[in-house]
């Protein structure tokens, strides 16, 4: 048992932890870190695109959140439900789910890795429809259209910084689950050289090292057991 703290630096969110119950399980105090929070975007125009499903060849959502912005709006028509859904990770896998939908992607860590296993789906005659975040990344749309396919894209929500109340207990980790934390995390009393970092994922661990982080372990998935065993390997490595 680690007893080490960490500081979990998430969206806001009225939802129990998965990413604290897997650490609390092993031994670590975790504390969640509520530095952003989320504003809904383009409301209505989301209302009127989902209104039209036969538009469209099919949704990519690359985060829990944007599956939110689309579950505010109540029941989806049923047409969506026979359209290709894509999706980053088993988060954003399991919110889909949770609307009807069948998601494809679930093993896709990236953007790029999505885009991949897209590219190599039957092309769709009507565009697919991007329902992404305001700080989105460009790799996914970029390879799309680099490729010819049809793609719409519809920003539904933004992150903003939000200062939280820090826990009394100074932290070992800090874990940063995406490059908008690094803004939040610049206004909080967090000395780098007293703490070990760790990213979920790739591109997290590299907008920290461009910001001159040095990240210690880095979740091969963006899971709860991914991040655990990120820090068990950086703590013991073989």
């Amino acid at each position: 048992m680690t007893g080490e703290v960490v500081y979990l630096l998430r969206v806001e969110t009225t939802d129990s932890d998965p990413f604290v119950e897997a650490l609390r399980a092993a031994g670590y105090r975790p504390f969640v870190l509520p530095v952003l929070r989320v504003v809904w975007l383009n409301t209505e125009q989301l209302r009127a695109v989902l209104a039209r499903p036969e538009a469209y060849g099919g949704l990519i959502f690359t985060s829990p959140r944007a599956v939110e912005a689309v579950r505010r709006l109540g029941s989806l028509p049923e047409a969506w439900r026979r359209r290709p859904v894509y999706v980053v990770g088993p988060r954003t896998a399991a919110a889909a789910q949770e609307l009807g939908l069948q998601p494809r992607g679930e093993t896709a860590g990236s953007g790029h890795e999505l885009a991949r296993q897209i590219l190599q789906a039957p092309r769709p005659e009507r565009p697919l429809l991007f329902l992404c975040g305001a700080r989105r990344r460009d790799e996914l749309p970029t390879l799309l259209r680099e490729e010819g396919l049809p793609l719409e894209e519809l920003v539904v929500y933004d992150t903003r910084p939000s200062v939280p109340e820090l826990p009394a207990e100074a932290p070992d980790w800090v874990v940063f689950f995406s490059p908008s934390g690094l803004e939040a995390a610049r206004r909080l009393p967090i000395a780098r050289e007293q703490v070990r970092v760790a990213a979920i994922g790739p591109t997290t661990a590299a907008a920290l090292q461009q910001e001159g982080w040095e990240v210690a372990a880095v979740a091969r998935t963006p899971t709860p057991e991914g991040l655990l065993a990120a820090l068990q390997e950086a703590t013991n490595p073989s």
